[in-house]
C-alpha cells in the first residue's frame, strides 16, 4: 500500500514561493545563457579543460575533482549548463525560504537575479568548471539553510561550507552574505525577540568559522597525503605563512571601494557598469532604504532600539560580506566571476519591499512606488541579459579569430619545405597583439582576462593546446628545454617574423615557427600547474 503522507513528506520544504523561484531562475538561466549552453567558446583556461579530471588541490580545491565528475570532466555545455541551473534554481528557493519572502513575484524576482546576474556569465565562460562552481553556490546557501531551520543545523551548515569552499573558497561570500540578510529580515519581523536574533547572530558566526576551520584542516590533509604545496595563483601559497594583519584596515577599504565602483562608477576595473546601469543602481539604492525605514515603522518595531542597531550593522556589513573575497585573498584583486554574492545587494532590495508590503497608506504612493521599483528591475534584468550576452559574443568572436589565424599558421607549417608529417614542430612566441585586434568599443566594457577580447590563444603553451584540442592536429608541445634551444640558436635569431617569408622554415629536422623575438620561459606556476594532482 502507498503511504498517502510520502507526497506530502516530499514537498513539505518545497512553497509555492519556493518553486516560482526554482521555475523563474531555471526559465530565466536558460534564456539568458543558451548562447553559452549551445555553443563552444572557450577563454585562455579552457582551452586545455576539452577533458579534464580538475585536480585542483594546489589551488586549495580539494573537493572540486568529485563534484566535477557530476558532468564527466568534459566540456559539455547543455549538459552543464542544465545541472548549473538546477543548482541555482534550488538555490534560489532554498534562499526564498530562508528571507521569509511570500511574495509570488518577489520570489520569482529573487530567481531570476540569481540566474542572469552577469558575474555568473563570466563563470560560464569556464563552462568546464561551471556546474561546480554552481555546485558550491548551492552549498554555500544550504550552510545557511540548515543553520536557520534546525537547532543543531549550524554543525551540518559549517560541513557544507567546508564542502562549497572546496570546489571554489570565494563562494564564502555568498553564505556570509545571505547570513547577513537573514540578520536584516530577522529584525523586520515583528515576531521575533532580541534573545532569538543574537541566538541566530552566534549560531551563523559559529558556522562559518566552524565551516572555514574544517575547509582549511581537510585541505592541510589532502595536502599531506599528496604531498603538495599551494600554488601562487592569487597569492594562495602565501595562505600558509600568516595573514597580513597590519594590511586590514586598507584591504576592508580596498573591498568596500570596489563594491561602491561595481555599482556606481562607469567604466570602473573588474567591472561593467554603464552611466544607466548605475543611474539604476543610485535609484534602488535609495528605494531600497526608503522601504527598509518603512519597514521598522511598520506596526511600530523601530521602537525597539535593537532592531534599528542590528539593521544598520547587517546593511554596513553587507558590501564587506559580498566582497569578502578581498580579504580571505589580500594578495590579490578579486575578478568579475569571484563577486558573485554581490547579487546579495539586490536581494537586500527585495526583502525591504517584502517586508515593507502594506506600509505606505497613500495608494498613489503605494502605486508610483511600485511603477518605480518595477521599471528599474525591468531595466536591470535587459541590462544583465545583455551584459551576459555581449560576454559571449566577445569570447566567440576571439575564438573565431584564433581558430582562422593558426588555421592559416598550421597551412604554412604542412606548406613548408622539407616538412613531413610527424615531425617536431616548435612555435616559439605568442600571437602579437597587434595582428588580432576586435575593432567593436563595447566590448571593451566587458574586458577582462576571462573574456578574451583578440584571441582566445594569449600565450605560446595556448598555440599548442588549440592546434590539438580543438582543431585536432596531432602536434604536441615540445619540451622546455628544446624551446629555450631553439629560441637560443643563431638559425632562429636570423629569421623574421611571422606571417614573412621565411618565418616558417626546417631547422636541424623540426619546423620552427617565429611569432616573437624572443621565447618567454614558462613559470614556476605554469610548471607547477601542469604537474597538479
Amino acid at each position: 500500500m502507498v503511504n498517502s503522507k510520502q507526497p506530502k513528506n516530499l514537498t513539505r520544504f518545497i512553497t509555492p514561493e519556493g518553486r516560482y523561484a526554482f521555475l523563474s531562475c531555471l526559465i530565466a538561466g536558460f534564456l539568458a545563457h543558451i548562447f553559452a549552453f549551445t555553443n563552444i567558446i572557450p577563454n585562455a583556461d579552457g582551452l586545455s579543460r576539452v577533458f579534464d579530471t580538475q585536480q585542483m588541490t594546489v589551488s586549495g580545491r580539494w573537493f572540486l575533482h568529485y563534484i566535477s565528475a557530476i558532468t564527466g570532466y568534459t566540456q559539455m555545455p547543455s549538459s552543464i549548463g542544465l545541472v548549473s541551473l538546477i543548482f541555482l534554481g534550488v538555490s534560489a528557493a532554498l534562499a526564498v525560504d530562508l528571507l521569509g519572502i511570500k511574495s509570488r513575484i518577489s520570489a520569482a524576482l529573487a530567481g531570476v537575479l540569481l540566474a542572469i546576474f552577469p558575474c555568473i556569465g563570466y563563470t560560464f565562460l569556464y563552462m568546464f568548471t561551471a556546474g561546480a562552481y554552481c555546485a558550491a553556490i548551492f552549498l554555500a546557501v544550504l550552510s545557511v539553510w540548515l543553520t536557520r531551520r534546525y537547532k543543531l543545523g549550524w554543525i551540518f551548515g559549517a560541513v557544507a561550507l567546508a564542502f562549497s569552499m572546496g570546489i571554489y573558497q570565494v563562494f564564502v561570500t555568498v553564505a556570509i552574505s545571505l547570513s547577513l540578510l537573514l540578520i536584516l529580515r530577522q529584525t523586520l519581523d515583528r515576531t521575533a525577540t532580541l534573545g532569538e536574533a543574537l541566538r541566530l547572530g552566534i549560531k551563523s558566526v559559529a558556522q562559518l568559522i566552524i565551516g572555514v576551520g574544517l575547509y582549511y584542516a581537510v585541505l592541510l590533509v589532502f595536502l599531506k597525503v599528496k604531498n603538495l604545496t599551494l600554488l601562487s595563483y592569487l597569492g594562495m601559497d602565501d595562505v600558509t605563512s600568516g595573514y597580513p594583519i597590519k594590511s586590514l584596515p586598507g584591504l576592508i577599504r580596498a573591498a568596500y571601494g570596489q563594491v561602491s565602483d561595481f555599482f556606481f562608477s562607469p567604466g570602473a576595473a573588474d567591472g561593467f557598469a554603464t552611466t544607466p546601469f548605475a543611474a539604476i543602481n543610485w535609484i534602488l539604492l535609495a528605494s531600497g532604504l526608503a522601504l527598509l525605514v518603512l519597514a521598522l515603522r511598520k506596526k511600530g518595531i523601530f521602537r525597539d532600539a535593537w532592531r534599528i542597531v542590528l539593521a544598520a550593522v547587517a546593511l554596513l556589513l553587507l558590501p564587506l560580506g559580498a566582497n569578502f573575497g578581498q580579504i580571505i585573498s589580500p594578495y590579490s584583486v578579486p575578478t568579475p566571476m569571484m563577486k558573485y554574492a554581490f547579487v546579495s545587494l539586490y536581494l537586500a532590495v527585495v526583502v525591504s519591499a517584502e517586508s515593507a508590503r502594506g506600509s505606505i497608506p497613500a495608494i498613489r504612493l503605494r502605486r508610483v512606488g511600485t511603477a518605480v521599483l518595477s521599471f528599474c528591475f525591468a531595466a536591470l534584468l535587459v541590462f544583465f541579459l545583455n551584459t551576459n550576452n555581449l560576454l559571449y559574443t566577445a569570447s566567440a568572436q576571439a575564438h573565431r579569430a584564433a581558430e582562422s589565424y593558426l588555421t592559416r599558421l598550421y597551412a604554412r607549417v604542412e606548406s613548408c619545405e622539407g616538412y613531413a608529417p610527424g615531425m617536431e614542430v616548435v612555435i616559439i612566441g605568442a600571437i602579437p597583439e597587434g595582428q588580432l585586434s576586435a575593432q567593436i568599443e563595447s566590448y571593451d566594457r566587458v574586458g577582462h582576462y576571462s573574456v578574451p577580447i583578440s584571441s582566445v590563444a594569449p600565450l605560446n603553451k595556448h598555440i599548442y593546446y588549440y592546434l590539438k584540442d580543438w582543431l585536432n592536429i596531432p602536434v604536441n608541445e615540445p619540451d622546455e628545454a628544446t624551446m629555450i634551444s631553439v629560441a637560443a640558436s643563431a638559425e632562429f635569431s636570423a629569421m623574421p617574423l611571422y606571417p614573412q617569408a621565411g618565418s616558417v622554415a626546417v631547422i636541424d629536422g623540426r619546423v620552427v615557427v617565429k611569432l616573437r623575438e624572443k621565447y618567454t620561459p614558462k613559470s614556476d606556476f605554469e610548471l607547477a600547474y601542469e604537474n597538479r594532482r
